[in-house]
């Protein structure tokens, strides 16, 4: 599940400025948001899933307002102003240096000394590849977009962590997606054209976003919180700048520079230091029986989401190891 959650999100900043050269990145946001609310939402009626509370859903609202409208809209802006995709990627995905800090400010997790070096190991990694020159952002105003897309991708992620319903994996991205894709339909219009063109390159680029990234991420992502937690599961993030800028180069023409290799180097080691230990740590016990499983199918890898018996409906691809009864552990809402 790891593997294919660094893939697909990956896949997110690369193909994402690629759509961004030929789209308005809100539209693209947009419309993309409401392809894969209306994904899932429908996989969720199929595996008859049960879907949150009132109550719950507008917690999951909350939620999805930072997780997907906030970041992406940002990402995306900052893709359009010209920030490369791997210097886009190392930004956003710093976040599990705020989500560390916002879960063991709050006691919601406890972290070891040598996760702490980790974290911060990864930092210096960041540092070290933004200094590079090939990744220099072209302008404060794509900076600070990339960086208010890391804020929001670090709220999110610690809020869902915290929320808790027994609504299933598919109906409750469906339900975050939906209220990033509500945002969307007030900021896009606001921000210009909400077209998408019909030529190949918009068509097949849009299409990634949508069903995999779209559908195929959040699943992956919400997957990860659930098993491991917030920090555990944002702590893949470090390993998706290094994958983004050698996807980047062939693809978008955009070469890694000698400093980046060297930071992208750092925050692998930082990514085995925060979290490789406490994976087998958690591993163990679950391939000796503990724990159960529930869920959606997800992109890619051996079962992530099923619940016993349930069937895996083809449109979305695959599940993800979760607890149904245990529910989804993510607090929201103090934020809206």
């Amino acid at each position: 599940m790891s593997v294919s959650f660094v893939t697909v999100w990956s896949s997110g900043y690369v193909v994402g400025a690629i759509a961004a050269r030929t789209m308005a990145p809100l539209a693209v946001t947009m419309w993309r948001f409401f392809i894969a609310a209306a994904i899932l939402g429908a996989a969720a009626l199929l595996r008859r899933e049960q879907w949150p509370s009132s109550r719950d859903a507008v917690r999951l609202l909350g939620v999805g307002v930072p997780l997907f409208a906030i970041q992406f809209g940002a990402l995306y802006t900052a893709l359009a102003d010209g920030l490369p995709a791997g210097t886009t990627a190392l930004i956003a995905c710093s976040s599990p240096l705020v989500v560390a800090a916002i879960g063991a400010g709050a006691g919601w997790e406890r972290l070891r000394p040598v996760q702490w070096v980790g974290i911060l190991l990864g930092a210096v990694g960041v540092a070290v590849t933004l200094a590079d020159k090939v990744g220099r952002p072209p302008s404060v105003a794509s900076l600070v977009w990339a960086l208010s897309g890391l804020a929001a991708l670090a709220v999110g992620t610690t809020l869902h962590g915290r929320v808790r319903t027994d609504a299933g994996p598919a109906a409750i991205a469906a339900t975050e997606i939906a209220a990033g894709a509500v945002v969307l339909a007030v900021w896009a219009p606001a921000a210009g054209n909400v077209a998408i063109p019909l030529d190949v390159d918009s068509l097949v680029s849009f299409a990634w976003l949508a069903v995999v990234a779209g559908v195929g991420a959040p699943l992956l992502l919400f997957a990860l919180v659930r098993r491991h937690g917030p920090t555990y599961a944002s702590s893949h993030l470090f390993v998706v700048p290094a994958v983004t800028a050698f996807a980047a180069w062939p693809m978008l023409g955009t070469p890694v520079g000698p400093l980046a290799v060297v930071g992208l180097g750092v925050v692998a080691v930082a990514l085995y230091l925060a979290v490789g230990r406490r994976q087998r740590e958690v591993e163990e016990p679950a391939a000796s029986g503990a724990g159960g499983t529930g869920g959606v199918p997800g992109p890619a890898g051996p079962d992530v989401l099923r619940q016993s018996g349930d069937p895996v409906p083809p449109a979305v691809g695959h599940a993800h190891p979760g607890d149904a009864g245990r529910g989804v552990e993510v607090a929201h809402a103090e934020l809206a």
